[in-house]
């Protein structure tokens, strides 16, 4: 079986050349959480998640003899990959709508249904992406419980 490491490394590389090849040097993310928007460049925050990659991809590599389960490492490699797929899919919608919504209030006539399907569009990919960072500590949870399985079957 591949090692959980050399994936990691592979899309880590793979997401920081999207970052410089791909995004537009204006583009950028916006993350609305309780009426507080937060705007991000999209080259910066693929670079970061590149980097992130990279990072996991280190530290699968020097402590897999210490992981509790294999299965957590895959759950948490496709869960690592949602998270760029709902980043990267939430930079077309945004765009999509934006233009749309810019277009009706150019005309200072939004439209009521509009505004209410990108919100709840919005809602979905903000709960997704919390989600999504959240299931990063799988990689803790599993070191944790495999320290711990370790510990408890030297003692025995």
């Amino acid at each position: 079986m591949v090692k959980i490491s050399l994936l990691f490394l592979v899309a880590g590389i793979l997401v920081i050349a999207f970052a410089f090849f791909v995004p537009a040097k204006d583009s950028a993310i916006t993350l609305s959480y309780s009426f507080t928007y937060y705007v991000v460049s999209s080259i910066s925050l693929f670079k970061f998640l590149g980097l992130l990659g990279l990072i996991f991809a280190g530290l699968y590599h020097f402590t897999d003899q210490y992981l509790y389960s294999k299965t957590w490492s895959v759950m948490h490699l496709i869960c690592f990959l949602c998270l760029i797929i709902n980043i990267w899919t939430y930079g077309f919608v945004e765009r999509v709508y934006f233009g749309n919504l810019e277009d009706s209030l150019s005309k200072n006539i939004p439209d009521p249904k509009e505004m209410e399907r990108f919100e709840r569009i919005e809602k979905f990919y903000t709960g997704t992406f919390i989600i999504m960072i959240l299931l990063q500590f799988l990689y803790v949870i599993n070191l944790i419980v495999g320290l711990i399985y370790r510990k408890s079957n030297s003692e025995n």
